[in-house]
């Protein structure tokens, strides 16, 4: 596997091999490994195709995501993260949107998902609908935090050591 694309020294094939851990935790980072590496893991396009069927549905998410960053014209990809926002789980559902807004304005296919983020935005869940809109703000370009989250943001200076406790 020497000369292969790889993420945190791990080669691509090495990532692709971890997606059949029994562990879903392991196989969500290999995932985000596979994103990380992008276009250049085209060998794992397979298996990211695979692992959109996994038993876990916050694996399921992650592999729409990666597929969607190694493989962005993959027509499964969008599909993929849009199930995630019919989820049950609401942490399903946040993290469908968030990656769907980390894919941003230009990504193919990406229109196809606005409508189904603006149905977050009256989910019951507040990270949901938090979500959902920073989701919509980035895809319409405007990339600003809802005024819920900046209310969340250090007012002192940058350059102080954190406050503990």
């Amino acid at each position: 596997m020497v000369g292969q694309p790889s993420y945190l020294g791990v080669a691509t094939g090495h990532w692709v091999a971890a997606l059949n851990s029994s562990d879903p935790l392991e196989r969500r980072l290999a995932l985000h490994a596979l994103a990380q590496i992008g276009p250049a893991a085209r060998e794992a396009v397979p298996a990211l195709i695979e692992a959109l069927l996994d038993s876990e549905s916050f694996v399921r998410v992650w592999a729409a995501a990666a597929l969607a960053r190694v493989h962005p014209e993959n027509p499964d990809a969008i599909p993929a993260l849009v199930a995630g926002t019919h989820d049950g789980i609401s942490f399903v559902r946040s993290l469908a949107a968030w990656h769907l807004g980390r894919l941003g304005p230009t990504h193919p296919g990406i229109k196809s998902a606005v409508p189904e983020l603006r149905v977050l935005l009256n989910d019951n869940d507040p990270s949901v609908r938090a979500e959902a809109l920073v989701a919509l703000e980035n895809l319409a370009g405007k990339g600003a935090p809802p005024a819920e989250l900046k209310s969340l943001a250090r007012t002192v200076d940058p350059a102080a050591p954190p406050r503990v406790g």
